[in-house]
């Protein structure tokens, strides 16, 4: 390059990547009448992964694909090893694949390696399902979830975002996860939240009571104001705590009005004499 030479950036979206994104779609609810396929060959409707108990987190992949969707499930499994709730009994997880042309075989192979990679989830081979569908399925999906991709006809290759959908039992979209890092805490506030507070304890309640959600930085952080509130009831308890024993000294404890009455009402009382007239004096004889 010469010095002083105009520089170009390549600073525009590719081709194939325009248009490929996902619009979240908070509170939309997912149509259970869909119609899928499971690794075993079986037709389920996407309504069977909703049991009104436990929310759903939703994944849109597809077996042949050469990168991203193996970034995202590797990482997924990793962090759902972090994680204390458990898939099957807290949680369930829906893959579906965006390739109409995913055949049962890869479906059960893709299943079976990352149902191996989370050992701390005894009911992952129930309550993980990887499934498949026809194109127009597939499409209507991705519309209610705001899934955005294309597919490249030169490369035979989709392009897809990476993304997770936490639905709650009922079926309501009620939290995004985007990129391909799903920190284990943030994935699990997002259940909590998804639950409906049916998953979690209650410290995990209490931990999703004092965050918001924050789309920017794509997790959870501290509410401030509720901390604040949390704070000045504390100290207010305090205070009332420690004030205890002064009020119970003081209801123990004779008033200060009635202990003067008392006192007044043992000195004897002197009758007046008439005005002339003298105390009369005792005279003793021997």
């Amino acid at each position: 390059m010469q010095q002083g030479a105009d520089v170009i950036l390549n600073d525009g979206v590719p081709r194939e990547l325009r248009d490929v994104g996902v619009e979240q779609k908070l509170g939309a609810t997912l149509p259970t009448d869909l119609r899928l396929t499971d690794s075993l060959g079986r037709r389920v409707r996407l309504g069977d992964f909703l049991d009104g108990q436990r929310p759903l987190i939703l994944t849109l992949n597809y077996s042949n694909c050469p990168m991203l969707c193996n970034v995202q499930l590797n990482q997924l499994a990793q962090s759902l090893n972090k994680m204390n709730l458990k898939i099957g009994d807290d949680f369930q997880l829906l893959s579906v694949s965006i390739d109409p042309k995913e055949t049962d075989q890869r479906l059960r192979e893709m299943k079976g390696q990352y149902v191996e990679q989370v050992p701390t989830h005894p009911r992952a081979d129930e309550g993980w399902a990887f499934t498949r569908t026809n194109k127009a399925v597939v499409d209507r999906l991705a519309e209610v979830v705001g899934f955005s991709y294309k597919y490249n006809a030169t490369s035979k290759q989709y392009s897809h975002p990476a993304m997770l959908a936490f639905v709650s039992p009922d079926g309501v979209i009620t939290r995004y996860s985007l990129g391909v890092a799903f920190p284990p805490d943030d994935m699990k506030l997002a259940l909590v939240e998804a639950g409906q507070g049916k998953v979690g304890g209650v410290i995990d309640q209490f931990v999703l009571w004092c965050s918001v959600y924050d789309p920017d930085a794509n997790s959870y952080v501290p509410q401030a104001w509720r901390l604040m509130r949390l704070g000045g009831a504390v100290m207010i308890s305090v205070m009332m705590l420690a004030l205890i024993p002064y009020w119970r000294g003081r209801k123990g404890s004779p008033a200060p009005a009635a202990t003067e009455a008392a006192l007044v009402k043992q000195r004897p009382v002197e009758t007046p004499l008439p005005p002339g007239r003298q105390k009369p004096t005792q005279l003793f004889s021997s």
